[in-house]
């Protein structure tokens, strides 16, 4: 399933797979050496040309449970990039409590 060039994504991975925290090793090297054939079958820009690139893309789509290496770091991937972070802060920075105070009267 090697595509022959590496495949990146600076705008969710901006400082590569391995060093995001959220892939292992070997999950952040079939990224690389395999992503674009595996965005391109995801997309149906190329078909399956093998045994192996037909299941990848039977587990993708749910018609198969995800069991092969590649499918399994896919969805993942995909999970990561789809997912919508959430912040948390401390302290709320709305001001609009519903009640409307002029400068004077907050002076007295």
């Amino acid at each position: 399933m090697f595509s022959g060039q590496k495949f990146f994504d600076d705008r969710h991975f901006p400082r590569g797979f391995s060093r995001s925290g959220y892939f292992t090793i070997k999950e952040a090297q079939l990224l690389e050496t395999c992503g674009h054939t595996m965005k391109a079958l995801f997309e149906g820009t190329k078909m399956p040309a093998d045994e192996v690139q037909q299941k990848f893309v039977d587990e993708i789509n749910g018609r198969r449970a995800a069991e092969s290496e590649y499918a399994v770091c896919w969805l993942k991937y995909l999970q990561k990039i789809n997912h919508k972070h959430v912040v948390y802060n401390l302290c709320s920075t709305s001001r609009n409590s519903g009640e409307d105070y002029s400068e004077a009267e907050a002076d007295e």
